[in-house]
């Protein structure tokens, strides 16, 4: 099975690769390089089942040309800047890269797409640990609000097209101290 990983150069998705290069999956990563790197690929970039594209989402050709008799993507390329940002870079690396991404599966009849989101969809949450029945979410950061938007166009393609959509909330990413 052929698998697109956005956003794999970067921490979390790098992390995917390497799990996904150990089940024998061939893969596609589609990186920008913007935040993600060459070095957080070091134990897979040798895999001759790994194909690393540097592009943009917000580029179609880009991903048509990625997608070809792929099945399922997991899409974890975003503007990582949690805190303020600037709010044109979460739109178009966020909201906009999402939607290019989701009509290109759309015209190409990819079944199944896996979302990295945020606990920042959840804004100030009274509940701690936090429910995924909680509600309503009110995010304080044009970060969260742009994860928000992309789980639900995410949700409204998959229900208008028929695929299956998974959104995952990450709460705490972490690694040791170089």
């Amino acid at each position: 099975m052929k698998i697109l990983v956005t956003g794999g150069a970067g921490f979390i998705g790098s992390h995917l690769v390497d799990e996904l290069l150990s089940e024998d999956y061939e893969l596609v990563v589609i990186d920008n390089f913007s935040s993600g790197s060459f070095d957080n690929l070091s134990n897979s970039i040798t895999s001759p089942k790994l194909k690393v594209i540097k592009g943009d989402l917000r580029d179609a050709s880009v991903l048509v040309a990625s997608l070809s008799d792929t099945q399922t993507v997991f899409h974890f390329a975003a503007n990582p800047e949690v805190r303020i940002g600037d709010p044109n870079e979460h739109f178009e690396n966020n909201i906009k890269a999402t939607y290019n991404l989701l009509e290109v599966m759309r015209k190409m009849d990819v079944a199944n797409i896996v979302f990295a989101s945020s606990s920042t969809v959840y804004g100030d949450a009274e509940a701690l640990p936090t429910p995924e029945s909680y509600g309503p979410l009110k995010p304080i950061s044009i970060y969260g609000a742009s994860k928000l938007a992309c789980k639900a166009l995410i949700s409204s393609y998959a229900y208008t097209y028929s695929f299956r959509g998974i959104s995952l909330k990450y709460f705490q990413c972490y690694r040791p101290q170089k």
